[in-house]
Parts: C-alpha cells; sequence; structure tokens
C-alpha cells in the first residue's frame, strides 16, 4: 500500500465488480443487474483498463445487515486478500444499512480496499471523499426506512378505509376512492355462486352454471371487460374468500368492511363459516384456508409423477391408516393414488400404490441395462458429474479457507487488544472464538476428504453389474418410502394408471416412461433379458 491512499497503481488492483437489484419496492427505480454491469464496464473499466478479478451479482435488498450472501462471499475475498478493489454502480448498490456501509469504510481505512469506483459517483481516497461516501451511505439507509414506512403506513390506511389495494374481486366495481361497490351486472351472478354452495351443489356444478352466463371482468380501471372461464380454482378461492362476507384481509390483519362504509356483502358471516366448516373468523383461521399446510409429507411416494389415464392430471398421494379401535394405534397403512379433477370419469376413486410398484418390479424383472457400452456411457456422464461437482467443492474449500484466514487474524487482534487493555478481557471470549476456528478447520479437513472421496467414487464394471441385477431384489425388501422413492424416480419419469371400468381396482392398466439413459439402452437393445 502507497504512502498516499490515491497514489495506488491501478493496474495492479484486482477488482471485484459487485451488482445488486433488489426485487422489493425501495429498489424498483433502479437498473437492472446486467444494466449495472454494462455501465460499470462503459464508464469505469473498459477506460480505465482495469482488471476484473470476478463479478457479483445478486438480487436481495441490502437494508438489512448479514443477508446477501454474494456480499459475503466478496468480504470475505477482500479480507483474504484475493481482491483489494471493489466496483460497482452506486454507494447504495454496496449498502443500505450502517454495518455494511461502516465495513466498507473500515476496510478502505485499513488499506483492504486500495480502491473504490462507481459508475454514477466519484470516490476519493481521502478524508472528505470517505466523509462523503459515508454521508452518502446514510442517505441510501433513510430513504430505504423511508420506502418501508410509507409501504406499512399505505397498507394501514387501505385497511382502515377498506380500500382496494390493487385486488379485484368478482362481482365489485372500484368507485372514485377505490372502494368495492357492487357490480350492476355481475353482481347477482356471484352472488347466486354462493347461494348454490349453501344448497349443496358441487363446485363442478357451479362451474358449469356459471361458465354458461356469458360472464366478463374488468380487472383494471379504463380497460374494456373481456370473458372470463371459470376453472375449478377459480370457483375454490372465490369460496374461500372472506371478502364476499365483508372482511377485508391484509397479511394477518382484518377489518369490517360493514362497519367502515356502506359495503354490500353477498353472504353473512355465518353463511361464509358453513361454507368453509370453520367455526370463526381469527386470521389465522381464515388465512390457512387458502394456504398449503408446511411440515414433512407423509405421502411422498412418486409425488406427482403418477397420472391418470383418463384426464391426464397427476394422481394424488394418500396414506389410510387402519387404528385400534381400542388403543387407536396404527396397524396398516395403505398407500394410494386418488383423482381430483372433477371434470373426470374417474373423479374421487383411488389406486392402491401396489399397482405402481408392481410394474416396477417387473420392469427390474424383465430388463437389466448391462453391458459395456452402458458401463461405458455410464463412467463418461459419471466423470462429468464428478467434474462439475469437484468445481463447486473448490469454492466451498476456498471459502471456509478464507473464514479460517480471517477468524484467525481475528483471534490474534483479540489477543494483542487484551494484551494492551486487560480490562477489554470481559468482552472477548478467545474460548469461543479458538473453538470456532477448530470448527471451521474440521469443515475443512470434511471438504477435503470428500471431495477425494468424491473423485474415486465411480465404481468398477464388476460393482455395476452386481448393483442393478440387485435393483429387483432390492425393490422386493424395501419398506423405507424415501429410499424407494429415490430408487424408482432414477429409471422412471412418469406412471399412468388406466382404469377398467369406471373405478382403479384389479385388472387397471399401469404404464410407464423412462428417463435417459434408460430409455436409449431400452431403443437400441443395449440391455440383457430376464435379470430374475
Amino acid at each position: 500500500m502507497p504512502k498516499d491512499p490515491q497514489d495506488v497503481d491501478k493496474s495492479l488492483v484486482r477488482y471485484a465488480l459487485y451488482a445488486r437489484k433488489s426485487n422489493v419496492a425501495e429498489d424498483k427505480q433502479e437498473k437492472s443487474v446486467e444494466h449495472q454491469i454494462e455501465e460499470c464496464m462503459e464508464k469505469v473499466i473498459v477506460p480505465q483498463g482495469l482488471k476484473i478479478v470476478e463479478i457479483f451479482e445478486e438480487n436481495f435488498s441490502a437494508k438489512e445487515s448479514g443477508t446477501r450472501d454474494e456480499f459475503k462471499r466478496m468480504i470475505e475475498d477482500i479480507k483474504a486478500g484475493r481482491i483489494d478493489g471493489v466496483i460497482s454502480w452506486h454507494p447504495d448498490r454496496l449498502a443500505r444499512n450502517m454495518k455494511d456501509a461502516g465495513e466498507i469504510i473500515d476496510m478502505i481505512d485499513k488499506g483492504r480496499i486500495l480502491d473504490l469506483q462507481f459508475a454514477t459517483f466519484t470516490f476519493e481516497n481521502n478524508p472528505a471523499g470517505k466523509m462523503l461516501l459515508g454521508i452518502t451511505f446514510v442517505v441510501a439507509k433513510q430513504y430505504s426506512e423511508h420506502v418501508s414506512e410509507s409501504v406499512l403506513r399505505g397498507n394501514k390506511k387501505h385497511l382502515d378505509e377498506g380500500t382496494a389495494i390493487g385486488k379485484f374481486k368478482h362481482g365489485y366495481r372500484w368507485d372514485a376512492q377505490f372502494r368495492y361497490q357492487p357490480d350492476e351486472v355481475y353482481f347477482t351472478v356471484v352472488q347466486k355462486m354462493f347461494r348454490m354452495a349453501l344448497d349443496g351443489k358441487s363446485q363442478k356444478q357451479i362451474r358449469e352454471w356459471v361458465n354458461l352466463q356469458e360472464y366478463k371482468v374488468q380487472k383494471k380501471r379504463g380497460t374494456n371487460p373481456v370473458e372470463h372461464s371459470w376453472t375449478k380454482d377459480n370457483v375454490s378461492d372465490l369460496l374461500k374468500d372472506p371478502h364476499y362476507a365483508g372482511v377485508h384481509l391484509l397479511g394477518r390483519n382484518v377489518s369490517d368492511l360493514t362497519e367502515i362504509y356502506d359495503f354490500m356483502p353477498m353472504i353473512t358471516v355465518e353463511e361464509f363459516l358453513k361454507i368453509n366448516k370453520i367455526k370463526n373468523l381469527k386470521s389465522s383461521k381464515i388465512i390457512s384456508i387458502s394456504r398449503p399446510k408446511t411440515g414433512d409429507i407423509r405421502a411422498n411416494l412418486l409425488r406427482g409423477v403418477v397420472k391418470c389415464g383418463h384426464c391426464g392430471d397427476s394422481l394424488t398421494s394418500m396414506i389410510i391408516d387402519k387404528k385400534d379401535k381400542q388403543t387407536k394405534e396404527i396397524m396398516e397403512s395403505r398407500y394410494y393414488y386418488k383423482c381430483e379433477n372433477d371434470e373426470c370419469e374417474l373423479f374421487g376413486k383411488s389406486a392402491r400404490a401396489k399397482y405402481v410398484i408392481d410394474i416396477a418390479r417387473a420392469f427390474f424383472q424383465q430388463y437389466l441395462f448391462v453391458t459395456k457400452d452402458n458401463y461405458n456411457e455410464y463412467v463418461k456422464n459419471a466423470k462429468l458429474a464428478i467434474e462439475l461437482r469437484s468445481k463447486t467443492m473448490k469454492r466451498e474449500i476456498g471459502r471456509v479457507n478464507a473464514q479460517i484466514i480471517h477468524s484467525k487474524a481475528s483471534y490474534e487482534d483479540s489477543k494483542q487488544v487484551i494484551l494492551e487493555s486487560p480490562k477489554l478481557a470481559e468482552h472477548y471470549n478467545l474460548d469461543k472464538q479458538l473453538k470456532a476456528i477448530k470448527r471451521l478447520e474440521k469443515d475443512y479437513e470434511d471438504l477435503l476428504l470428500k471431495r477425494r472421496e468424491y473423485k474415486s467414487s465411480i465404481t468398477t464394471y464388476e460393482k455395476y453389474l452386481k448393483l442393478l441385477q440387485s435393483a429387483p431384489v432390492i425393490l422386493n425388501k424395501m419398506h423405507d418410502m424415501e429410499a424407494m422413492d429415490a430408487l424408482l424416480r432414477i429409471f422412471f419419469s412418469n406412471f399412468t394408471i388406466t382404469a377398467k371400468g369406471k373405478s382403479f381396482r384389479q385388472g387397471s392398466e399401469t404404464t410407464f416412461n423412462l428417463k435417459e439413459p434408460w430409455l436409449g439402452f431400452l431403443k437400441d437393445g443395449k440391455f440383457v433379458s430376464g435379470a430374475g
């Protein structure tokens, strides 16, 4: 580092180009990542002939510190000495919070960042330049907070006033204050859909009726109405929306539209509860109606890849438990696939998963994809996969190594501070820092070991033969759903169950489609028949 920070030889500086575009409102006026990179190239890099070591692209808000992976990776590379200059479109691309901004300025002070350049901002590495940079970061932070406050304030205003927030509702139009008023043409049409649901009509019957009414929608003011064809999801979403009972939702907040202005609901709250079979209108209950349940999914065998041979839709996976009447313990569980397309002739009918597993077992009994040509193709594909994986692991190894270097430097700095000012020892947990370093070193060694194992993971021809010969035996003995799912997905892209008659019973035809390279092997006759 030169005595005068402004005397840096830029031809020797290794620069990183950092471009960021947030997906939230605060950055909606900013240029895209691609445009930022282009302007940095045109205005900064090419004219000065600067050396770019790496480009970091990020699509994430900079409002909070510690949330941007690419930014953190760039900082680690700077601390590890692989990068000593940064180029960006504007300072607010680097930070909209004071922690990240302070870290940038601190690394300039310590000489870890030798040069900082922007396409739309001039920075000089002197006290006045750093002060101006700091002010720019503060302004960026203030702007970000102002936008957040404005959004929250605007949302609360919408909630309190019952206004539309841009959300179209069937059977209503917006007045000059963007409040919902009955649509003169279609209010009664949509209201009848709710009446039909209350009378016990199915969603299919409701959809068939409304699609005969020449229904049109005007989703934006000033646009012409367009014909609307109702789908089963449209009808389902309509019946689950508490707006039509006069309940206005914004996030988890609720307001009663009838108390705010002369809103005309299509149904009462009691009728809405009856249609949706819920007990109250607590926001958590309302929101849960339209949201899928989270957590582990039990019925996860070939989920989404078993299709109905009549309508082509994916069959829904489900497990039915048989419980002991006294102890309530599960005695037996059966796995089914069910058609839930109410337009299909097999709607509501279920097929046992046994049909799919049986056809898979028969496949393995008939075909054994073991030839020298197939093995050679496996080796070629495996080497390619290993090469790609090794590059990823190399990058991960470098990242962990950089963390070790940084952590050790911080540890030594902490020791020096304690030696110079023993009273500060209580603020520095050296044991915790050492443990963190040891964990990182263990992670580093584990990654090196995995990388070595991965490079030598291509199996021999004999093991390849044994593995595929064992596939039908393994499948017959397998009871673990996750393992069975993983095995079948290696070979099959999908299964189709076609009923004989009006139900999925024994005798239904099950077919499958193979994945590559197995499909190619089958077409070329590259298999041994009679693996069993």
